[in-house]
């Protein structure tokens, strides 16, 4: 196994971009300190115990709350609000993955042709190509 190939079997890493609904930052007094971002997407109806927007949790870094907390009081985030968001997958409890963000940013559409809505996601567009 190459190096290459060791480094990349260490760090699984993915990109949500999602309706980001809020963010919220906890301190322990023993010194524990995060956050969490989030993000809501449409019911796929694969759980019957869901109704309405499925929620999904993503850890972040502490110091992450107050980078965004300075982008809204600018006026440069409104939340809620479609944001890319890179994170590892890591192990946690019961065999379970955890995402933990690493970065995230205002969600850019790449090259769009032509803006369709994303069915409920408000604000979401997606790219089609015209018929050629």
């Amino acid at each position: 196994m190459t190096t290459l190939d060791q480094a990349i079997m260490e760090q699984m890493r993915t990109t949500v971009i999602g309706n980001v609904e809020s963010v919220t930052k906890y301190e322990i007094d023993a010194g524990s300190k995060g956050g969490s971002i989030w993000v809501t997407k449409p019911n796929t109806g694969k759980n019957s115990n869901v109704l309405g927007n499925e929620i999904i949790k993503i850890k972040m870094p502490f110091e992450m709350f107050d980078q965004l907390k300075g982008k809204q009081e600018s006026g440069e985030l409104k939340f809620p609000t479609i944001m890319e968001i890179l994170c590892d997958i890591d192990m946690g409890g019961a065999n379970r993955a955890v995402l933990s963000a690493v970065s995230i940013r205002k969600y850019i559409e790449e090259n769009p042709v032509q803006n369709k809505s994303v069915p409920g996601v408000p604000g979401a567009k997606t790219e089609s190509k015209p018929n050629a």
